[in-house]
């Protein structure tokens, strides 16, 4: 079954309730956070205490959990399904880093630049990157790492990773005497700059910012690149200078990386960027987030937004969710199935682990939640979460408006307007089943999508104004779809 028709047939029945019954609130035995050696830290560091936490169930389909430096919950999107026949369903998973956690000491940081020095970076493009560049040096810490390295067809270490209070005014030459020439080949780039953070010190904050305004026929190669250096705690953010890259291969590098994307107009604006990386790993306090669910019978994992999916044996699924700042919050909507039979009951568990940054590990396991089959629909209407689906609906729609402005930038603009109607028919049938905040929330993104479907009908794609609708409204989805951005 289609994302699209899955939406459409949950909404066909009449308005969910909003208010949901009080659940007791009971702590669950067996909640035990077990602490271990830093797993961002490749396994070296002595191994912490452990700490027994208790796992909260709010409802039948909810549950919180809280551990060291770090909490969330689990939530599914329905209690009980339609018996006799396969039915979707979500789950959400929802991780936040603790702010209190911003008055620890700073962490220390290891920082791969990977900046286009192409043809078509030419004249003031390059001059503004370079002083992009070189404002980050100035502001780095001393005790910071700093690795740069400079490609075009080929790519060249401008600058190995070295303690920044050793190099910086060096390196500031070194930045100032690139050039321009050449055409775009990243992954040798990309690669580069991960090999040189195999280098960073003992327990550092690794991140990679890569920087282009060009083109490249390497999409898959750069994000497997990404996806595994994720999985070894290396978060790889990338920024699109100019109206001609293709946000599709540098937002999926993004994505895969666990990092952030950005489209500017000039590469002046790359300033910015680079000092949120600076800030946000700086702020760093929890790497190498993970969720495993375990799936009962009758149920089947479909995918997920908002992580990556590590492994997929039998009855369970390994996803990876990469690092966390200090008051950063990451949502995870995992999409299912359910066979369950009417009178039935099954049981969906989950363990969430991570590791905080200066020491220690948490696993804490989220009990059991239950997924019941039904004999009629209003028992499912009762049972339905309209805040969860909601959720779900939002980032799924992300997934697809995505689609639509790929759909756009190849000309097909008749393709793109369909996903777009079918996007905002189903944010409409879901903000009408959603408790108020949420229905506001999916309002501001229909209005979103409501505003592109106008800009991609009245602009070619090759036109500055398409080029830029399309960018801005890319780089918001890539957000929405780890993080609650509308």
């Amino acid at each position: 079954m289609s994302a699209s028709s899955s939406f459409r047939s949950m909404f066909r029945t009449s308005r969910v309730r909003r208010g949901f019954a009080a659940c007791a609130v009971i702590l669950a035995a067996g909640g035990l956070v077990l602490l271990r050696a830093p797993l961002h830290a490749r396994g070296d560091g002595p191994a912490g205490p452990v700490l027994q936490v208790a796992a909260v169930p709010t409802g039948p389909t909810t549950a919180t959990f809280t551990g060291p430096g770090a909490h969330g919950r689990l939530s599914l999107s329905h209690g009980k399904l339609l018996g006799g026949a396969p039915r979707t369903f979500y789950a959400e998973l929802v991780l936040s880093a603790d702010a209190s956690e911003q008055a620890r000491e700073r962490a220390p940081l290891s920082l791969a630049v990977v900046l286009d020095r192409s043809g078509s970076m030419g004249g003031e493009k390059i001059e503004r990157a370079k002083d992009s560049v070189i404002e980050l040096i100035r502001t780095l810490d001393a005790s910071d790492e700093i690795a740069v390295i400079q490609y075009d067809n080929d790519a060249q270490v401008v600058q190995p990773l070295a303690r920044v209070g050793s190099v910086r005014e060096e390196l500031i030459s070194k930045v100032r005497a690139i050039t321009s020439g050449g055409g775009t080949n990243i992954p040798p780039a990309l690669a580069m700059g991960l090999k040189q953070l195999d280098e960073a010190g003992r327990g550092r904050v690794r991140r990679v910012v890569l920087a282009s305004d060009g083109l490249d026929s390497t999409r898959a190669q750069a994000e497997e690149l990404a996806r595994t250096s994720a999985q070894r705690g290396v978060t790889i953010s990338a920024m699109g200078i100019g109206l001609d890259f293709d946000e599709g291969y540098m937002g999926g590098v993004a994505q895969a990386g666990r990092g952030n994307f950005a489209f500017v107009k000039d590469a002046g604006a790359l300033a910015g960027f680079l000092k949120r990386e600076v800030k946000e790993g700086a702020t760093t306090t929890i790497e190498g987030a993970t969720v495993k669910l375990q799936l009962p019978a009758g149920v089947s994992f479909v995918r997920a937004v908002g992580a990556e999916v590590r492994s997929q044996p039998n009855d369970q699924v390994e996803l990876s969710m990469g690092s966390l700042f200090a008051g950063d919050e990451r949502r995870v909507i995992i999409e299912l199935t359910g066979d369950i039979p009417a009178g039935t009951i099954r049981s969906l568990g989950a363990d969430v682990a991570w590791s905080r940054v200066g020491g220690g590990s948490a696993n804490a396991r989220v009990g059991a939640l239950e997924i019941a089959g039904a004999f009629d629909s209003r028992e499912v209407e009762e049972a339905r979460d309209g805040a969860v689906l909601a959720s779900a609906v939002s980032a799924l729609a992300s997934l697809r408006q995505l689609e639509a402005t790929d759909a756009y930038n190849r000309g097909d603009g008749a393709r793109a307007q369909t996903l777009i109607a079918e996007n905002e028919m189903a944010l409409q049938a879901a903000a009408t089943a959603a408790p108020k905040p949420a229905a506001e929330a999916l309002q501001r993104q229909l209005a979103d999508y409501g505003a592109s479907k106008r800009a991609f009908a009245a602009a070619a794609p090759t036109s500055a104004e398409g080029k830029a609708a399309a960018k801005s409204g890319a780089a918001k989805d890539i957000a929405n779809a780890s993080r609650v951005s509308y």
